[in-house]
C-alpha cells in the first residue's frame, strides 16, 4: 500500500472530514501511519490492556467483543474495510485500559496511527489535531448519551419489574 491508497483512505474516514480536503495536511497525517495486518481470528486489541493506538481498517473486517460480569463474552457489532470505520480512538486521548476485545473475523489490513505520533503532529500543527480530537470527542459525547439513555431505560425497566 503506498502512500496515495492511504491518504485515499484517510479521506473517506469520519474522523479526518474537517481537514479531509487539504492535501498538505491529508499528507501530515499520512506520514504518522504504519501499516498492520492480522490474520483471521487473531487479537487486535484486548479488553482491559493499556493502548496507545487508533486502528483504521482498510481491509477486512473485525468484531467487538466486551466481556458480561459473568465472564461470557458477547459480539458488540462487527465493522468491516466498506464502511469506513475505526476504532481504539479513545487511545489518541487518553492512557486508560481498552474497553473492549477486538478480534479480526477475516485477514486484515489496517492503517495505524500511535498517540505519540498524533500529539507530536497536533503540537506542531493544532490546525490538523484539533479539528480531528473534535471529532473524537463529538464520539465520545454521542456515546455516553446512549448509555445514559441505555441506563434510564434499564432502571425504567427495573422499577416496572419490581412495581408488577
Amino acid at each position: 500500500m503506498n502512500q496515495h491508497e492511504i491518504i485515499e483512505k484517510l479521506k473517506q474516514i469520519p474522523l479526518f472530514a474537517g481537514i479531509c480536503e487539504n492535501d498538505e495536511y491529508m499528507n501530515e497525517v499520512s506520514r504518522i501511519c504504519t501499516i498492520r495486518k492480522f490474520k483471521k481470528d487473531e487479537t487486535i486489541i484486548k479488553e482491559g490492556e493499556i493502548g496507545s493506538e487508533m486502528f483504521i481498517v482498510y481491509d477486512g473486517a473485525v468484531e467487538i467483543v466486551k466481556k458480561t460480569r459473568a465472564g461470557d463474552d458477547y459480539t458488540v457489532v462487527t465493522l468491516k474495510a466498506e464502511y469506513n470505520v475505526f476504532f481504539g480512538e479513545m487511545a489518541l486521548i487518553d492512557d486508560d485500559k481498552r474497553s473492549a476485545t477486538v478480534l479480526a473475523s477475516e485477514d486484515s489490513v489496517f492503517i495505524v496511527i500511535e498517540k505519540n505520533d498524533f500529539e507530536k503532529l497536533g503540537n506542531k500543527k493544532a490546525e490538523i489535531g484539533l479539528p480531528v480530537t473534535r471529532v473524537i470527542l463529538k464520539t465520545l459525547a454521542s456515546r455516553l448519551r446512549k448509555t445514559n439513555e441505555d441506563m434510564l431505560t434499564l432502571f425504567d425497566a427495573l422499577v416496572n419489574e419490581i412495581q408488577s
